[in-house]
C-alpha cells in the first residue's frame, strides 16, 4: 500500500499577493494554508512535508501563530502528521510551535543545523524523513558537506526535506552544490528557498523545488500549488503539482506591427489578453486573480503614442473568465517594438545618429557589439558596481551567475532603448 506525502514550502503566510487590485482575504498567503490543510484531510494524505519559510519573518509571527495552530489543530484531529524543517525566515519561529508540546504530531527536523532522521510508519509501510534546519537567519555552507545520518534503511524510501539555494557557490542561504545530493542514500529530496516549481534532477534521487504554492510576485510566474507524492518502494515515486494558488501571474507578448492606431491596438491587445487567458482555463479552476505583465513587440511607427495608448490599462482593464470566474488585469506594459524601417542594414552604413544606433541594433541581435554599446555597457556597469557596493546591498553577496544576468539585462535595455529612439527620429524625420 502506498504511502502519500504532501510536499510544499515557501508559504511566507504573514505576505499578501503584489499588483491585486482587490483587496481581498484571498489574496493573502494564510488563506493558501488553510487550502492546504483542507486538501490533506480532504484526500486523506498520510504526511504534510514542510520545507521551511512556512512563516515570513519572526516579526510575522504573531500574524501567523493563528493560521498555524489552527491548521496543526486539524492536521492532529485527522491524524496527519507534519514532518518539516526550518528556513531562513522561520529559523526560530518553528521551534517555538513545536516546543510548545501542543502537538504530538509535528516533527522539526534537523534543528541548530544538525542532520536529523525519523521514522514514519503506517499500515505496515514505512518511510524516512532526513532534515537539516536553519540555525541562523544567515548560512554561507553546503549543509549536504555535513550530512551524517546512521540507520538509514535502504530498503525503506528516504525522503529528504532540505531549506536552500542550489548551485549558487556565494549565496548567504545555505548554497548546496547539486552534485552532492548523489552522494547521500537519500531517494527524493523535497527543497525549499527557492519559489519557483521545479526539478532539478529526475533520476534517483529525484530533486524537487515544490516552489510557494501561493504566487507572490510578478517574479513567481505559471503555476502554483503544493507536490503530492505517492510513495510505492525506494525506487517507484509518482509526483504530481496541485494547483492551489488563487493569485498567477503571466507574461504575454502580443505583436501589433498591423495596428496602425489607437482603437486597432486596443482591440488587438485586449482580445489576445482573453484569448491567452481562455487558453488556460483548464488550469484556472483555483485561480482568482490572472496577472499579466504585457510586452509590445513587432514594428510600428509611433512609439510615444503607443505607451499613452496602452499604459492606461493597468489602472482600467478588467475582465472576467466566464467559466472560471477568473479576474483578468494587467500590472505591466512594456513596449518594445522595432523601428519601422525599409532597409536597416542601409542606415547603418550612416554616419547619423540614427545610422549608429541601426548599427547598434543589429551588432546586438547578432551577438556582437559596437564602440557605441561597449561605452554604454561600461557606464552600465560602473553604476551597477557602485549599487552593489552601497550598504544596503552588502548582505546579498552577488555571485557570478547574477552578474551574467545583469550583463544580459543591460544589454536588452539598450537594444530597447536604441529601438525607441531610432523610432522617435524616423517620426521626427517624416514629419
Amino acid at each position: 500500500m502506498a504511502i502519500t506525502v504532501l510536499a510544499t514550502g515557501d508559504i511566507h503566510i504573514g505576505k499578501k499577493s503584489s499588483s491585486i487590485k482587490q483587496d481581498t482575504d484571498e489574496s493573502a498567503t494564510k488563506s493558501t494554508w488553510v487550502k492546504i490543510v483542507d486538501y490533506a484531510i480532504d484526500n486523506k494524505v498520510d504526511v504534510l512535508a514542510l520545507t521551511g519559510d512556512v512563516v515570513d519573518q519572526d516579526n510575522r509571527y504573531f500574524e501567523a501563530i493563528g493560521p498555524l495552530q489552527t491548521g496543526f489543530e486539524k492536521l492532529k484531529n485527522a491524524e496527519i502528521d507534519v514532518y518539516m524543517v526550518s528556513g531562513n525566515h522561520d529559523f526560530d519561529v518553528l521551534s517555538q510551535l513545536v516546543d510548545s508540546n501542543k502537538y504530538e504530531n509535528l516533527h522539526l527536523l534537523g534543528r541548530k543545523g544538525t542532520w536529523e532522521m525519523k521514522t514514519f510508519s503506517k499500515n505496515g509501510e514505512s518511510i524516512q524523513f532526513v532534515g537539516w534546519s536553519f540555525p541562523t537567519r544567515h548560512f554561507n555552507q553546503d549543509p549536504l558537506l555535513s550530512f551524517d545520518v546512521t540507520g538509514i534503511n535502504s530498503s525503506i524510501t528516504s525522503i529528504g526535506l532540505l531549506h536552500g539555494d542550489v548551485d549558487v557557490p556565494n549565496s548567504n542561504y545555505a548554497p548546496i552544490d547539486l552534485n552532492n545530493f548523489a552522494n547521500h542514500p537519500v531517494n527524493a529530496w523535497m527543497l525549499g528557498h527557492i519559489h519557483k516549481p521545479q526539478i532539478l534532477r529526475a533520476a534517483e534521487p529525484l530533486v524537487y523545488y515544490p516552489g510557494s504554492p501561493h504566487a507572490l510576485s510578478s517574479k513567481e510566474q505559471g503555476k502554483h500549488g503544493p507536490v503530492l507524492m505517492t510513495i510505492h518502494s525506494p525506487t517507484s515515486i509518482e509526483t504530481e503539482q496541485i494547483l492551489m494558488s488563487p493569485v498567477r501571474y503571466e507574461l504575454i507578448e502580443i505583436d501589433i506591427t498591423d495596428q496602425i492606431n489607437e482603437a486597432e491596438v486596443r482591440t488587438a491587445v485586449t482580445s489576445q489578453l482573453y484569448e491567452d487567458a481562455k487558453s488556460r482555463v483548464l488550469e484556472l479552476e483555483k485561480v482568482s486573480f490572472l496577472v499579466y505583465d504585457l510586452v509590445l513587440i513587432g514594428q510600428h511607427s509611433k512609439t510615444k503614442e503607443l505607451e499613452a495608448w496602452v499604459k492606461p490599462m493597468i489602472a482600467d482593464y478588467y475582465q472576467e473568465i466566464d467559466t472560471t470566474e477568473t479576474r483578468i488585469s494587467v500590472r505591466k506594459v512594456t513596449v518594445n517594438v522595432k523601428p519601422k524601417v525599409d532597409n536597416l542594414e542601409e542606415l547603418a552604413l550612416e554616419s547619423s545618429p540614427a545610422g549608429i544606433l541601426a548599427k547598434t541594433i543589429i551588432a546586438i541581435n547578432n551577438g556582437a557589439s559596437t564602440p557605441f554599446s561597449d561605452r554604454l555597457l561600461s557606464q552600465w556597469n560602473v553604476i551597477q558596481t557602485k549599487v552593489q557596493q552601497a550598504s544596503v546591498y552588502q548582505p546579498l553577496n552577488t555571485s557570478e551567475r547574477f552578474d551574467l544576468k545583469e550583463h544580459q539585462a543591460a544589454e536588452k535595455y539598450i537594444l530597447n532603448e536604441c529601438n525607441r529612439i531610432l523610432t522617435e527620429l524616423i517620426e521626427q524625420q517624416n514629419q
